[in-house]
């Protein structure tokens, strides 16, 4: 019996990681080397935006860069502190870790409607 219960729970465990060829990440996962292309769920707070479509999310492991259209929030930029659940598509690009969004599945706080902050390099 024991057996059948583990045998249960991991495939459980197995099905929700590959459900639909979307797998539950986080920024540490992206930036250590998820494959190029790879579906990814995830959730976080915009830490700032970046301009151009681009924000910086923070996680429960780091922060990572998203890019994220603006149809997607009905053409109004997300201000810090927003809270998001989402999957997007993982890119390297130019040395750096990227996740385009596909789709957000909940926002948690205020939208802001003024213009988007940038930061310089």
């Amino acid at each position: 019996m024991k057996k059948l219960i583990i045998a249960s729970v991991l495939m459980g465990a197995a099905a929700t990681v590959t459900a639909g060829d979307i797998i539950e990440s986080d920024s540490a996962a992206i930036n250590q080397g998820i494959k190029e292309g790879t579906q990814v769920r995830m959730e976080g707070e915009i830490v700032q935006s970046l301009g151009d479509e681009r924000y910086l999310l923070r996680d429960r492991k780091g922060q990572i860069e998203i890019e994220l259209d603006d149809k997607l929030t009905a053409d109004r930029p997300l201000k810090a502190g927003t809270r998001v659940n989402f999957t997007g598509e993982v890119d390297h690009d130019d040395g750096r870790s990227i996740v385009e969004v596909d789709k957000i599945h909940s926002l948690k706080g205020a939208v802001n409607t003024s213009s988007t902050s940038t930061i310089s390099n």
